[in-house]
């Protein structure tokens, strides 16, 4: 076949080979697991973070992390399912179009122009993860704050590393589509896979630091709308509570209390953990949001309201 490299099919075997062997060791499915436990974990630690609460302490098991984990992935996999589609609908029409005769002298020049603008995203990625003081009040700045001034940076990453792709794979085929031969096949390989080493670390911060903005954010909205579907909780006391929480209505209800003779009503249910009660106010006047947190012991009673 013409243009075709003898020498590239015995590396070619050995690379299916070693994928072959990779996909033992790694499952597909281990792998969805692993990044749906990650996110769910990011944005479930983000979220009790706001009020001031440890996930440590919580004790959630494996089933918690995934069943937050599609609130965390959903949006940005759907953006970053259409992006790629488009992306490799923009890269087919462009190899189309050079795949004419006319077009073939510009195989190289356009493999250039993309392995150029490529590089220079990339070298953005040294901006984007140690982000010095003059980076962060010029550039960063500009967006708006939230997750499109951390999310957008490292997708700049993720483009570079797929123009440089494409590049290479725009010169390769362009030599063996023009009868060349096709010099540094093992360099070209290593290139191509740090490329892909780059392309999908970026991706994956990408989706890391969403999933931690998503979950701030969240804990902003509930504590907005006063913890809709919150438990709300009536505590008995046999000595009065100290906190800073605001709407909080205390009665002391004397000797025929008993020994819980401190009421308060007022304090909803954020999170339990085997020793401890975290608990907060639905009053949405309060100037910040206030965790309480009391000990689960003898010296009070938390009742359920209906």
């Amino acid at each position: 076949m013409a243009g075709s490299d003898p020498a590239a099919r015995p590396r070619d075997d050995r690379t299916r080979a070693f994928l072959e062997k990779a996909a033992y060791v790694v499952a597909p499915g281990s792998v969805v697991v692993g990044l749906l436990y990650y996110m769910g974990r990011t944005y479930t630690a983000a979220y009790y973070v706001h009020f001031g609460i440890p996930t440590s302490d919580l004790e959630l098991s494996l089933e918690s992390y995934l069943t937050a984990s599609p609130t965390a992935l959903f949006l940005p996999l759907w953006t970053l399912l259409w992006g790629v589609l488009v992306v490799l609908a923009v890269f087919g029409l462009v190899e189309h179009r050079l795949a004419r005769p006319r077009a073939l002298p510009l195989w190289q020049r356009t493999a250039v122009g993309c392995g150029l603008a490529g590089g220079l995203l990339l070298l953005l990625g040294f901006l984007v993860f140690t982000q010095p003081r003059w980076w962060t009040r010029s550039v960063l700045s500009l967006l708006e704050a939230g997750w499109p001034r951390v999310v957008v940076p490292p997708l700049v990453v993720a483009l570079g590393a797929a123009l440089a792709l494409f590049a290479l794979r725009l010169h390769r085929v362009g030599r063996r589509a023009s009868g060349e031969s096709v010099a540094g096949g093992r360099i070209q390989t290593l290139v191509g896979a740090v490329l892909i080493g780059l392309l999908t670390m970026s991706l994956f911060f990408a989706l890391a630091r969403y999933a931690d903005e998503a979950g701030d954010d969240q804990a902003i909205r509930d504590a907005e709308a006063g913890f809709a579907g919150r438990v709300s909780v009536l505590i008995y006391s046999r000595s009065p509570i100290t906190h800073d929480a605001r709407g909080i209505y205390f009665t002391d209800l004397g000797e025929a209390g008993g020994p819980y003779r401190y009421q308060y009503r007022g304090f909803m249910l954020l999170a339990k953990s085997s020793a401890r009660y975290y608990l907060v106010s639905y009053d949405r006047r309060r100037p910040r949001d206030v965790t309480v947190v009391l000990r689960d012991d003898e010296s009070i009673r938390i009742e359920t309201l209906g």
